[in-house]
């Protein structure tokens, strides 16, 4: 019986620590070069420090163009990468999803999302409430059409 309830107490916490909230900033922090080549981590760490101290948030990316991030927010970050590409991450429970927003000169976007644990391993098929889904959805939307009443209006 003691086993049994000592077993039952280490699954709950094994649980409790694994469905921890996944803050936004330490994600980006931690984030693998690999997965976003564009920004080395000394850029990613400059963008938040510029951010937190009312600067605005540019930097050289890695092909010697400029990125700037756009907006942090306790579970959000924006960045445009360069003028054809956005990124967007968004902290979920125990899960990072990145929205790669191409935009092109035209009246097509396309969106590709991929969501991550908090530790950045790929995963295939996240469990997503409703609300969650809708606002992936909605950024990726958002994107595409703000991109359109941009270039309407050069026009």
């Amino acid at each position: 019986m003691k086993k049994t309830l000592m077993a039952l107490l280490v699954a709950a916490t094994f649980s409790q620590a694994s469905a921890q909230s996944v803050q936004i900033r330490d994600a980006f922090r931690e984030m693998p070069d690999s997965l976003m080549p564009y920004l080395s981590k000394n850029n990613r760490l400059d963008f938040i420090d510029f951010l937190d101290s009312g600067m605005k948030a540019e930097v050289r990316n890695q092909l010697g163009g400029t990125s700037q991030m756009l907006s942090i927010a306790d579970d959000s970050l924006s960045i445009q990468m360069n003028p054809s590409l956005r990124v967007d991450m968004i902290a979920m429970d125990s899960v990072v999803a990145v929205v790669e927003t191409f935009l092109v000169d035209s009246i097509y976007g396309e969106s590709r999302v991929h969501y991550y644990s908090a530790t950045w391993q790929p995963v295939a098929q996240p469990v997503l409430t409703e609300a969650q889904q809708q606002r992936i959805r909605r950024l990726e939307m958002q994107n595409i059409l703000k991109r359109d009443d941009d270039l309407l209006n050069k026009r």
